[in-house]
């Protein structure tokens, strides 16, 4: 999968969050904000991941000029909206919260250190917490607090905090608490506060007892909360498509032409996608449009008389949005499918690889089923094909 992290300051590193996805082969992305970097303008990635830094969501860019807070929410948002997975940390978490309207508070205290945490009743039945015992050590340093949403559930507190883990959605958390912490991340941060982080309270720890802990097991829960959670966004998807599957051979009506032409159409964008590395969730759009992109033919048969390929774009589009509309997809990934289905007969003004990958798939499945002489296929292998596992199969399929 494709992991994007917002890192804001230097020292505010990622820590365990970053060794989990080497560990697990994804593909890993950063936005370095104190370095001016910009924020990402589309939805790319399948987990984003929101860390902390000295400023509060409030921080403006006359105090910070590399941290917009504003342009921050709007990519969680959108990355809400596409259905992805977004974890934030600290003053992600804040971010998260505010992304949906509930504004960050003050934290009753301030904390500093390893701190014991324990789940709530709906923290102990969350069912990527179930590695999680009761209480645990957590590693802090915050003032502030995430804000609650009307939706929002409270997954775990601490004595000096009563907001370290809240859900948000399905797929979208905010932990106050740092799980990922490690010694080099504190002396970083110890360092650049000139050894005194400038804390005070019951439940502030010295800069000894930060270095001197081993923050080993709050790791492993981490890790373990990113696997139950990741591997059960990848299983939704598999599971969807097999249902929109099964669905669509029910639909066809007992059509084996249009069954197998879907069949073969998604088998190619399946594997040119896979190739080409696209996110979970990119390929997974581009499967269901692959699956469903020629549900317009027995309707154009009998309204036009013919399968041309304008008359599926435009009956295709509606009828794809009503097809999927108890598929569990979110409005947003129904959208994308419905223009997907609504442009697989237009090779101009593409504008992302689910697309492009969609007109490659479908142009070798008919190349295929009609016989379209030599010359045409390298024409379209010439002016349309961009991607160079397209082109590869092109090529094996037609022995070229």
């Amino acid at each position: 999968m494709k992991v994007h992290f917002i890192q804001q300051d230097s020292w505010v590193g990622p820590g365990e969050y970053l060794s989990w996805a080497l560990r697990n082969g994804h593909d890993v992305s950063f936005t370095r904000c104190w370095l001016h970097e910009g924020l990402p303008r589309e939805v790319t990635a399948d987990l984003l991941v929101v860390l902390g830094g000295h400023q509060c969501p409030a921080t403006t860019q006359e105090e910070c000029d590399y941290y917009d807070s504003a342009a921050e929410q709007t990519l969680i948002r959108s990355y809400i909206e596409a259905g992805r997975v977004v974890v934030g940390v600290c003053l992600g978490a804040q971010l998260v919260g505010e992304a949906l309207g509930a504004p960050y508070e003050h934290s009753p205290e301030k904390e500093l250190g390893s701190i014991r945490v324990k789940l709530t009743e709906e923290g102990r039945a969350d069912p990527f917490l179930r590695s999680f015992p009761d209480v645990f050590d957590a590693g802090q340093w915050h003032n502030d607090m995430p804000g609650l949403t009307a939706d929002s559930v409270i997954l775990a507190e601490s004595e000096g905090c009563p907001r370290q883990i809240v859900r948000y959605g399905k797929y979208v958390y905010g932990f106050q608490a740092h799980m990922e912490f490690t010694r080099e991340i504190l002396a970083a941060g110890l360092d650049d506060a000139g050894g005194d982080p400038g804390l005070a309270g019951p439940f502030v720890q010295t800069p000894d007892e930060l270095l001197a802990y081993d923050y080993t097991d709050m790791n492993r829960l981490l890790s373990a909360f990113l696997d139950a959670m990741m591997d059960d966004y990848a299983g939704q998807t598999r599971a969807s498509a097999a249902r929109i599957m099964e669905k669509m051979i029910a639909f066809s009506d007992g059509s084996l032409h249009d069954i197998d032409h879907f069949i073969r159409v998604w088998t190619y964008a399946r594997t040119i996608g896979q190739l080409e590395g696209l996110s979970a969730e990119t390929q997974y759009l581009l499967e269901i449009a692959a699956i469903t992109h020629d549900i317009a033919c027995p309707l154009c048969r009998e309204k036009y008389g013919d399968t041309n390929g304008k008359h599926q774009e435009a009956e295709g589009t509606p009828m794809v949005r009503a097809f999927l509309s108890d598929s569990g997809m979110s409005g947003v990934q129904i959208e994308r499918v419905a223009y997907l289905v609504g442009h697989h007969h237009t090779f101009t003004g593409i504008d992302g690889p689910d697309w492009q990958i969609l007109v490659e798939a479908d142009y070798i499945a008919n190349a295929a089923e009609n016989g379209y002489s030599r010359e045409n296929i390298r024409n379209f292998m010439d002016r349309v094909m961009k991607t160079d596992a397209g082109k590869r199969l092109c090529r094996k399929v037609f022995c070229f």
